[in-house]
């Protein structure tokens, strides 16, 4: 008996720990760097961790509770394996592993997710899914009420602590559908709360970062169904219960329905794949234009998709590693970013669409064992339910679930919050494969006790507790004021303590040194926070050659060492000239060469780059303001009228803001 309780206890710790892992979303924090994925990310590691030692201690204990080989288990550990290979021979193997603070989805990341699904799916039955598929929607419901309560609240982007309405609608999608299936798999009161919480998220979705002020009644309308706010989400659910409709035709009885169900399905399928590939391929065609004149544009996501799939035959077979989109898309960049054609985002870390960000990250391969995934799971749902071991509702609900979630993703990615759901739906298609055979009870070894506390201390210390300290470092050097002991000291703290987010960390420490620098106020302390955050940056270059935005940050330090000494101009010339070169069409590299070259008194040089960085793009206002004022300190003010007129011809609205930089002394 005593044996038999220590299961039941560990079996109650996983099952108490697995419940509180479901508040990882409502998690935000202004002691990190980024307040709204650090902390979910450092809690998500911290509970998964723990229940993945407890389970170890566990199936000691009872070897019920190890996991049965499925295709699904399969598949992931194949599609990790590829994931690790691919990081292993891609540009830079410490951001695969690591990632940033910004997005924290890197290898590490994978392999907690991996534990949580493995722990879940061996340990959770029927109707413990049913119990935390219950809990995970009472989280989102709160987490729904928190974004819709701070709408106008601009650090929340409509996301409330999910920190992004297109987050959130992922994260609410899947609980819309939990809930769907516990209206139809519980009963009497459960029920009852199932459908009124099935309601609120769908009203919850429905609102996501819609501002109703000075609408129409049509315009409301509009906004609240597809037009406003987390749009890929509105739009993947209604096909969601489309396809829903028609897989319960396909599983009917009567045999019209079913050829009319199938009939329905594979139309639907085949004219979705004409529509993704009009809208990638035919700029001016109908679809592409209907949906920008109804929905909206895309941002800059057709440039930075034209450019990935450059990226891609370069690197067919295993990609440019997981959380390297950058390098390839700095390589391919297009200068017309930052213009409002273009969505006026200059960075891009995502190709926003799962396609282009899998065939990026780990090429082919990748694909083909993402696919596979998804081909696991469609086959143990649907095989089960030919055997009749389960209803329609479970492979109807959830297959739905997984092409509206697929779906989505070609124009979102996921973050922590929406990774965990769709791991919790992995770990239950798995569970389906799970069958609980007669307990083996034994008595726990102390040694083996001994290692699991051992192994599961050293993982907690050097991936929850050291990140954590990396990331308040952070906070506290940046409000140090620049030139202080404290901030350096910080400086070498957060970048000697954890190489989580190190790369991010060093350009970030960059930009916010000159964005504060007093120029009237140099001294040698300051001079020393610059000697050494251009070592850094070296060190970042040196282990990632293709890192644009270290050789551009570094490049710009270097023109601050100027009222030092000078004749560092020479190092950052060289440095920026490097950016060029691995990003030839971006015109940051230009601006920053022409102001280094006129530091050293190279004008005629440095209004050469002025000039080619207009004319890499024209349309962009900030190429021409520069190049105005390069003119303008070498004295050409008949030259900088000739370039003033030549650029409000190209946008009159320019003129104010021209005028300004041509008026100036």
């Amino acid at each position: 008996m005593a044996k038999i309780r220590e299961g039941e206890i560990l079996l109650n710790l996983i099952r108490f720990f697995s419940f509180l892992i479901l508040f990882t979303p409502l998690l935000v924090s202004a002691k990190f760097f980024f307040p709204f994925v650090g902390p979910k990310s450092l809690y998500f590691f911290a509970i998964s961790e723990i229940i993945f030692f407890l389970w170890l201690i566990l199936i000691f204990v009872d070897r019920s509770y190890r996991p049965k080989i499925n295709l699904l288990l399969v598949s992931l550990i194949i599609y990790l394996f590829i994931f690790v290979l691919a990081s292993i021979f891609g540009v830079n193997f410490s951001y695969s592993f690591w990632s940033k603070y910004e997005r924290m989805t890197g290898i590490l990341m994978h392999l907690h997710l991996f534990l949580f699904f493995l722990v879940l799916s061996s340990t959770f039955k029927e109707e413990d899914f049913k119990k935390i598929f219950g809990f995970s929607v009472f989280v989102a419901i709160l987490a729904s009420w928190i974004a819709l309560a701070n709408l106008k609240n601009p650090t929340m982007r409509g996301g409330g602590t999910i920190g992004n309405e297109s987050f959130l609608g992922t994260y609410l999608l899947f609980n819309v559908f939990f809930a769907l299936y516990l209206v139809y798999k519980t009963k009497d009161l459960a029920k009852i709360l199932s459908l009124v919480s099935f309601s609120i998220l769908v009203l919850s979705l429905l609102l996501i970062g819609v501002n109703l002020e000075n609408l129409s009644f049509s315009q409301v309308l509009s906004a609240i169904f597809f037009s406003q706010g987390a749009r890929a989400a509105k739009l993947s659910f209604y096909g969601g219960l489309v396809l829903l409709f028609f897989f319960w035709l396909i599983a009917s009885q009567r045999k019209i329905l079913k050829i009319l169900g199938s009939i329905c399905l594979i139309s639907s399928l085949i004219f979705a794949a004409f529509v993704f590939y009009s809208l990638l391929t035919q700029p001016e065609g109908f679809f592409r234009k209907m949906i920008e004149r109804e929905v909206g544009t895309f941002g800059g996501r057709f440039p930075v998709w034209e450019g990935a799939w450059h990226g891609f035959l370069e690197r067919p077979w295993l990609g440019w590693g997981p959380e390297n989109f950058e390098f390839s898309y700095i390589k391919h960049y297009n200068p017309c970013m930052p213009t409002s054609e273009c969505g006026g985002e200059i960075w891009f870390d995502r190709a926003h669409n799962i396609i282009f960000d899998t065939l990026i990250s780990t090429g082919i391969l990748g694909m083909i064992s993402y696919l596979l995934v998804f081909a696991a799971i469609f086959y143990i749902l649907w095989k089960n339910f030919v055997k009749q071991k389960t209803d329609f509702f479970a492979p109807g609900i959830f297959t739905s679930l997984f092409i509206a979630y697929f779906v989505q993703n070609l124009t979102v990615f996921d973050m922590v919050s929406s990774f965990m759901v769709f791991f919790l739906s992995l770990a239950f298609v798995a569970s389906f494969e799970k069958e609980f055979g007669k307990r083996e009870i034994r008595k726990l070894n102390p040694a083996y006790l001994v290692f699991v506390l051992i192994l599961f201390l050293v993982s907690f210390y050097e991936f929850v507790i050291l990140p954590t300290l990396t990331d308040g470092y952070v906070i506290l050097a940046i409000r140090e004021k620049v030139g202080t002991p404290e901030r350096l000291k910080y400086f070498q703290r957060a970048l000697s303590t954890s190489p989580l987010g190190k790369f991010q960390i060093r350009q970030f420490f960059a930009e916010n040194e000159m964005a504060n620098l007093d120029f009237k106020n140099l001294n040698d302390d300051v001079k020393k926070e610059i000697d050494f955050l251009i070592e850094e940056l070296k060190k970042s270059i040196k282990e990632s050659p293709l890192d644009f935005r270290s050789f551009l940050r570094l490049g710009e330090l270097y023109n601050v060492y100027a009222f030092f000494d000078p004749s560092k101009l020479k190092e950052g010339e060289e440095v920026l000239r490097k950016a060029i070169e691995i990003s030839p069409k971006n015109q940051q590299g230009y601006w920053s060469l022409a102001q280094n070259l006129i530091y050293q008194g190279r004008i005629d040089e440095a209004i050469f780059l002025a000039q080619k960085a207009v004319d890499l793009e024209p349309k962009f206002k900030n190429s021409h303001l520069i190049l105005i004022r390069v003119l303008k300190i070498a004295q050409k003010e008949d030259l900088a009228k000739q370039k003033f007129e030549e650029a409000i011809k190209i946008n009159p609205e320019w003129e104010e803001d021209l005028n300004k930089v041509l008026e100036s002394s």
